[in-house]
């Protein structure tokens, strides 16, 4: 098993800061590393089609400025953070790294196509117009593949909400969401990944199970221990897809008992019949604040939280 990280972590957006998270993975011994999202994971995405007039910035809020309809467009620039980290990770030995790129989904889900507010309102109502954000995406992963990322995974919180236990929103179909996937993937080498944070359905299990174009699961375990539910052995050993385990909390400032995270991976093990890869904690640790608003504290928090992660897996794989 191999430990990794969402992507996120509390500290400001400098390239120090960025050299400084590299060489403090490289001490706990993360395996998977992801580029340091210092930014907002949406920002970071959004802003090369802001320079472009697709959408425009107001007040926090994205809003459809013109929208190509009969051509596709692609990423243009680039981002200084994964540049950087790409070379300077080549220097410190890692073997693996990995892309956080915020999927089609959630980048639509954040921008307004009319006035009213709500999701109603946005993006993600419309199958057409979140298709044509997947061929963007797809541009950025090759973009990552380019600079030697090898984990491309796409981040979509939105995707909870989006796929209900009973129904899908906006008269979405299964079938729209996976040919979503297909678009994003397309071409794509390396390992494809996704990232689900928070309570997933097992109607969106299954759609995730089921795609072709994706081989690694990323939930989220210690926060929603329910999620350990929806899970269906089979259905991962029959599309042959690996689960990677959030075992440790992303939002609270306080560090796990190594003991419980060994006892819910392997829960998770044994659930999964060892199908178990990329254990990380919950989610990205951009959020991550303690009482004294101090983001140092909680960056120091964020590594012990992985410190343990990557014990956890090191005691369960080499047992005394």
């Amino acid at each position: 098993m191999k430990t990794s990280h969402v992507g996120s972590f509390p500290l400001e957006y400098t390239m120090e800061n960025v050299r400084r998270v590299a060489l403090d993975l490289r001490e706990i011994g993360l395996d998977v590393p992801p580029y340091p999202q210092l930014r907002n994971f949406v920002d970071i995405y959004m802003e090369p089609l802001v320079k472009r007039n697709l959408v425009s910035a107001k007040n926090g809020e994205y809003h459809i400025t013109t929208w190509p309809t009969n051509v596709d467009f692609f990423f243009e620039g680039n981002i200084a953070e994964a540049e950087f980290f790409s070379d300077y990770a080549k220097t410190l030995g890692f073997k693996w790294l990995r892309a956080p790129v915020t999927g089609p989904f959630t980048l639509s889900s954040k921008i307004y196509l009319r006035e009213g507010g709500g999701l109603e309102a946005t993006g993600l109502t419309d199958v057409v117009f979140v298709k044509s954000m997947a061929k963007y995406v797809n541009s950025v992963l090759k973009y990552m593949e380019r600079l030697a990322y090898n984990y491309l995974f796409i981040d979509e919180p939105i995707l909870g909400v989006l796929v209900g236990s009973r129904r899908l929103l906006f008269n979405w179909s299964e079938k729209d969401v996976e040919a979503v996937l297909e678009t994003v993937f397309t071409n794509i080498g390396g390992l494809h990944g996704i990232h689900v944070c928070g309570r997933i359905s097992r109607k969106l299990f299954n759609i995730l199970a089921e795609s072709p174009s994706l081989q690694i699961l990323n939930f989220e375990f210690h926060d929603s221990p329910e999620n350990i539910n929806v899970i269906d052995p089979e259905k991962l050993s029959s599309a042959n897809k690996l689960l990677a385990p959030g075992v440790a909390s992303s939002k609270n400032p306080f560090v796990e008992d190594l003991n419980k995270v060994k006892r819910l991976l392997q829960t998770l093990i044994e659930k999964t019949k060892g199908r178990v890869d990329l254990v990380s904690a919950d989610c990205g640790f951009g959020g991550l604040a303690t009482k004294s608003g101090s983001p140092l504290e909680a960056y120091e928090i964020a590594l012990k939280k992985l410190n343990v992660i990557k014990k956890a897996v090191l005691e369960i794989e080499n047992p005394p």
